[in-house]
């Protein structure tokens, strides 16, 4: 018999599996009962009877999935009245035989089609239920033991569980409708909603069950009409349970596909989790304006924040010579501290529109929202995961980075430069000559930020050499580096007689492993030149108090709970992917893009070596290394997720959340009642620095040391031009004795003492034998030399 087909069906792209098809009788009504079938034995034959002898409204159309066993003889097809037998010949499973036998039930004009399993399970009787539902026009009916007049004998509990508190539940979000049997193979589906183009159920993604749980989410996504039929569904009670569903790994497939079909994975568009993306970037910017609106009347400033502050006003002028004094292991007023590229960058700024000190707490917003831009962009192109960037930005905003943003500070601008360099690294492969050199001068820059970044141009290098075998060309990079870098060796070498400077140099070199930049000592200290070993050890330490130091971010809750949702999500996508018969396509793009974040990670984790070196661990120093992890992360997930509505949705999901920790961070700090006009005053000019200069009326040059309060030490020479002294760190905790400290006022000329810790007032007046200035209300002393 010739098949026919209705001119209404575009099957042209439809992908089904070879088939042989044996026909038994006319088609004699407008729907369709499709039972599959495999080795179903007597089970099937007692079915077919009992749809015999029920006169049922429909033809019925056999989905044979390769029986062996004899039951489908042509004898008894006949005398059970099938229409006919599909036997699939191709690749697949449930899946495959259910789009062979839709498919050519469409073809043959059928207005709707009925399914049920062929496992005898099942009361036939409701199948006249079904189609009623249809004719009234309902486009998907679900069949239920659940509901009222329907029945369940025999459930194995497991199963129970499993449908009514997982696979139910998430077909349901999934399918904006509740269901409460999904796991039941007794459903029908009219003609129009198989054909509907949002649908497309003939695809190759269709092989096991994915099928059946994806026609019972696309009804209600699409607006179909969506209905119910209670049905009976008897287990034998003491038989073994006919299923095709056993064993762990089994359930695991079950459960990876379900998962699969409520994400997304199935839809044969490119589906968005949001329809409107700007939601996320109108959160984000909302809450970034926040944080910087909190703290805009005083930003938490630390003696850093000043120093750049101070450094911004050099720049124009006297380059880089200090007020203050923070570094005492030279006695040169100019600074060897900080690197040049953030306050030359708030000098150039400051000399187009001003705005004073807050200017730099401005910036280092502005560059945390391009750090953020880049990487949202970064991971939106390559992983297809939008919101993560932005997720992360939060999370660093929120925890590790907090300081550096509300104080003002560099490391925002250099996770932007970071971000930056990494994009490029994706696709370095194929620069050329001025590519390669832009590379190593972003490297350069990312040195004049920030100093322990002054291995990553021979590290990248290296890695470069490594992956392309060709030291020739990658040679570009150190050429860059170089020459970004070099505006501070010419000042060092004409400054400090030194090719390269930095205060870290000697506590990098020295044995204590105590010591800070802001140490004294009135002789010199021994270092690795006088007892190798003894620096090993040290280095050694350092290097446990590296990893120790590492974990302590990740105690915060914020960090902690985002740290793990990540980690859970990637277990379960491991999990799922492993269950899932057919793999999903290799990402190609986001393994490139997994390689490249592993060696992000590599060289924010070598580049940390300066900070093993100096023994200066602060959270601030890990921002770098925990967005690189970060990456890894998603990187990892948006390979074993299985479609781009999954990798939204994980993305999605780990944005609010970074959102709801960010706003719970910001309200602990959030003080409504807080007198902004004398914040923001004050901010401007303390209230020590009038008394203060009153107080040193006759003698304002003089060199003053601040005691416990080395942020007022950096604002009196940043605000006030006072020649304020840092205290030393060696001096603060108690390691230089009274002759030693007296050393000190001695050696730097120091005229006054100003202590700002009452707990060690009597404590300094007799160190240093200080005598009150008569008539000032502050702590403030004249020094005894």
């Amino acid at each position: 018999m010739t098949e026919t087909r209705p001119p209404r069906i575009d099957d042209k792209t439809w992908a089904l599996p070879a088939y042989d098809a044996t026909l038994y009788g006319a088609k004699n009504r407008r729907h369709a009962l499709v039972i599959p079938v495999i080795n179903e034995g007597e089970r099937i034959r007692a079915q077919l009877m009992r749809i015999k002898a029920a006169g049922l409204p429909v033809d019925v159309v056999i989905a044979d999935g390769g029986s062996t066993d004899g039951s489908l003889a042509p004898a008894f097809m006949q005398s059970a009245n099938v229409r006919t037998v599909l036997t699939k010949a191709g690749p697949g499973k449930l899946g495959a035989q259910l789009r062979m036998a839709y498919a050519w039930c469409l073809r043959e004009g059928y207005e709707s089609i009925v399914t049920i399993d062929g496992n005898g399970k099942d009361g036939v009787e409701a199948v006249a239920d079904m189609v009623a539902k249809l004719e009234a026009g309902y486009d998907y009916v679900q069949g239920s033991r659940y509901l009222p007049g329907g029945g369940a004998a025999h459930t194995p509990l497991e199963r129970t569980i499993a449908n009514r508190f997982v696979h139910a539940p998430l077909l349901s979000l999934a399918g904006r409708r509740w269901f409460t049997d999904t796991t039941n193979g007794f459903r029908a589906y009219s003609a129009r909603y198989l054909l509907d183009p949002r649908v497309q159920p003939f695809r190759d993604v269709f092989q096991n069950y994915e099928l059946l749980f994806y026609l019972t989410t696309r009804a209600g996504q699409i607006g179909m009409k969506v209905g119910h039929v209670a049905v009976r569904r008897d287990y034998p009670q003491s038989a073994k349970t006919p299923t095709k569903i056993s064993g762990l790994s089994a359930k695991l497939r079950i459960l990876a596909q379900t998962l699969d079909t409520a994400t997304g994975a199935c839809h044969p568009e490119q589906a968005t989790l949001l329809k409107n993306r700007g939601l996320c970037g109108i959160l984000f910017l909302l809450l970034t304006a926040w944080m910087l609106i909190l703290y805009l009347p005083n930003p938490l400033f630390s003696p850093d924040s000043w120093a750049y502050y101070e450094l911004a006003q050099t720049v124009f002028k006297d380059f880089y010579k200090l007020t203050h004094f923070r570094s005492f292991w030279s006695e040169v007023p100019y600074s060897s501290s900080f690197p040049p590229l953030f306050p030359t960058l708030i000098a150039l700024v400051s000399e187009a529109v001003g705005y004073g000190a807050r200017l730099q707490y401005i910036l280092g917003f502005l560059f945390f929202i391009g750090f953020a831009c880049c990487a949202e962009r970064l991971i939106r192109k390559n992983l297809s995961m939008p919101y993560a960037g932005l997720g992360i930005s939060l999370l660093l905003a929120s925890t590790v980075l907090r300081g550096e943003l509300w104080g003002g500070r560099s490391i925002p601008l250099q996770l932007l430069l970071y971000v930056i360099m990494f994009t490029l690294v994706l696709r370095w492969k194929s620069f050329n000559f001025f590519q390669l050199l832009g590379l190593g001068a972003l490297c350069g820059l990312a040195v004049l930020n920030r100093f322990d970044a002054i291995l990553l141009a021979p590290l990248l290098f290296s890695a470069h050499v490594l992956m392309f075998r060709k030291p020739l060309r990658a040679l570009p990079m150190l050429l860059g580096a170089l020459v970004a870098i070099a505006p501070w060796m010419i000042y060092s070498l004409g400054t400090f007689g030194v090719l390269f400077v930095t205060d870290n140099t000697w506590v990098a070199k020295s044995i204590d492993p105590r010591a800070f930049v802001t140490d004294w000592w009135p002789a010199p200290r021994p270092d690795l030149h006088d007892d190798f070993g003894a620096w090993l050890q040290k280095i050694a330490a350092n290097t446990m108090r590296f990893g120790c130091q590492a974990l302590r971010p990740i105690g915060n809750k914020i960090l902690l709970v985002l740290i793990l949702f990540l980690a859970f999500m990637l277990v379960l996508t491991l999990l799922l992917k492993r269950a899932r018969t057919v793999a999903a396509a290799p990402n190609d793009t986001g393994r490139r893009f997994l390689r490249s974040a592993c060696l992000f990670w590599l060289l924010m984790l070598l580049i940390m070596l300066p900070q093993i070196l100096s023994g200066y661990f602060d959270d601030r120093y890990y921002s770098a290394l925990f967005f690189s992890a970060f990456l890894i992360g998603f990187a990892l997930l948006s390979i074993n997720l299985a479609s781009d509505l999954q990798r939204e949705a994980v993305a999605a999901v780990f944005f609010l959340l970074c959102a709801l920790a960010a706003s719970v961070a910001l309200h602990r700090h959030w003080d409504p009642g807080a007198d902004k006009v004398a914040r923001w005053r004050n901010f401007d000019n303390p209230s020590v620095l009038a008394p203060l200069q009153d107080c040193m009326g006759k003698n304002p040059s003089s060199r003053l040391l601040v005691i416990g309060d080395n942020t007022l030490a950096a604002r009196l020479g940043a605000q006030g031009g006072i020649s304020a002294f840092l205290e030393p760190n060696n001096l603060a905790r108690g390691a230089l004795d009274m002759m030693s400290a007296r050393q000190f006022i001695t050696h730097w000329n120091i005229a006054y003492v100003l202590v700002m810790d009452k707990a060690r007032l009597q404590w300094a007046i007799s160190t240093f034998a200080l005598t009150k200035i008569p008539g000032c209300p502050l702590h403030l002393y004249n020094a005894s030399r």
